[in-house]
């Protein structure tokens, strides 16, 4: 992997999914700076937050969407990537905003804010952001480099294990809480999430380690962490886009203004479940639809997901409880899964989760109770085992509560071999395909530089968290 020493890069970054008013006054020579001429948080932190929104709901997330059945690939580039035909090129992006965009910055900017009094503050909110980011590319592409990463003096960084890297973004994520738990919780106007709020970064590592840990299959651990996550929808991590310029607006948008007519969501598999199955006595889809049916042709005629200023989510109110519900059926806990399912749905039902685009579309959730998952229930017509219908239902809700994220792609992944009873299953895309994609390729930026890089094993090969 190069080793970037100006920080120019970081501010191409950030013209690539924010606004260039949110990076006035970058240097672009870090090497000239230190911690006694400026505010780190100025030069970096916003920097660092905004690569890591690509990371997490930029090009690939839309791929992985595709790969799912939650949109459509429907011309050109994007019908061939849906069809599963993509090269090293696709994902240069998001190695470079991961790599140099975040993991970079945020070691920088810890190193030069070691002697700053909001130092801990600063190092603890970048090790959430580091350990959000390489979480989610460890997930995607399997072995990554790790230990060696932006040292100056290795110049080919070795690739490690996705095991090993999971469990080396825990002890990141442990120092990350200890860091925040005596930093002082100061106002961080840079900080574009939270404006330095220590109490939300700490309940948004919880979470995060609770994903790291469904990733490895530990859900004891997962249920551990999500009951100290984000139970609340005011601390998930949200970004929200400012709309005061071509480069702070929501992504959906973004892609769609640039590419019109590419990718679309009519039709999809996600289209038809909201449209049909998902409806029944207790749960009336309609509303949810319509704030999702995104127009693919005319970004501006979107209100709902695809709307220029509609908030990005990375680590969500949704997912925390959805973690909840499933680790709890998992370990023995299945009145306390109804339980943590039935907060989502109050939720969903009070009107706070989207956007009702139109009055008159129907919206309900209501309680479920163990009943609905037994046999001849409104919720195992098939009869299966009561705890499987119940986790068949839960996973079913994280594909749809996920949309734009990458639950969905996780979770085929993660389940769609092993526990096809209980998974989401869409149609392939192509004819001729039998099986999921499993992982991305390695940036071709990478693979050229990197003399460590692997050969490609191919979209196809099971990940190691997987197998």
């Amino acid at each position: 992997m190069k080793n970037i020493k100006y920080l120019a890069l970081s501010l191409l970054l950030i013209l690539s999914v924010g606004c260039e008013k949110l990076v006035e006054g970058i240097n672009d020579n870090p090497n000239e700076i230190s911690s006694d001429s400026f505010e780190a948080g100025v030069l970096l932190l916003k920097g660092i937050e905004l690569a890591n929104v690509s990371v997490q709901a930029g090009h690939q997330n839309r791929i992985g969407g595709m790969w799912s059945g939650q949109t459509r690939g429907l011309i050109l580039l994007y019908k061939s990537l849906a069809e599963y035909n993509i090269s090293a090129e696709e994902t240069n992006g998001i190695w470079q905003n991961a790599f140099q965009g975040v993991v970079k910055q945020a070691r920088l900017l810890r190193q030069q804010t070691a002697a700053n009094p909001k130092a801990k503050q600063y190092s603890g909110i970048t090790k959430v952001l580091e350990a959000n980011t390489l979480g989610t590319i460890a997930s995607l592409f399997g072995d990554i480099p790790f230990t060696e990463i932006s040292k100056d003096e290795v110049a080919d960084p070795k690739f490690e294990s996705q095991k090993f890297v999971f469990a080396q973004l825990q002890i990141l994520l442990d120092e990350a809480i200890a860091e925040l738990n005596v930093a002082p919780n100061t106002a961080i106007p840079e900080d574009l999430m939270f404006a330095g709020n220590t109490l939300k970064w700490i309940k948004v590592a919880r979470t995060l380690k609770a994903r790291l840990y469904v990733y490895t299959r530990e859900y004891d651990k997962a249920y551990q962490e999500a009951s100290l996550g984000v139970l609340v929808p005011t601390d998930a991590l949200v970004f929200t886009p400012s709309a005061i310029g071509n480069g702070s607006q929501n992504l959906n948008f973004k892609m769609i203004n640039q590419r019109g007519g590419y990718w679309g969501f009519t039709g999809s598999y996600l289209d038809v479940l909201l449209g049909t199955k998902r409806n029944n006595a207790k749960t009336q889809e309609n509303a949810r639809l319509a704030y999702y049916r995104f127009d693919g042709a005319s970004a501006t005629n979107n209100k709902g997901i695809a709307a220029i200023n509609t908030p990005i989510t990375l680590v969500g109110y949704e997912e925390n409880l959805l973690i909840l519900a499933e680790t709890a059926v998992r370990t023995g806990k299945t009145a306390d899964g109804i339980s943590q399912l039935n907060k989502l749905r109050a939720y969903l039902a009070g009107g706070k989760a989207f956007l009702k685009l139109n009055a008159a579309d129907a919206l309900k959730y209501d309680a479920y109770v163990l009943a609905d998952f037994e046999k001849n229930g409104i919720e195992n017509k098939d009869g299966i085992v009561t705890e499987r219908a119940l986790l068949r239902e839960i996973i079913e809700e994280r594909y749809v509560s996920g949309f734009t994220g990458l639950l969905g792609f996780d979770d085929l992944r993660r389940l769609g071999t092993k526990e096809k009873d209980i998974a989401v299953l869409p149609p392939f895309n192509s004819p001729t395909a039998s099986q999921y994609p499993q992982r991305f390729i390695v940036a071709q930026s990478e693979l050229s530089a990197n003399q460590n890089a692997p050969l490609d094993a191919g979209i196809y090969s099971v990940t190691e968290v997987n197998k």
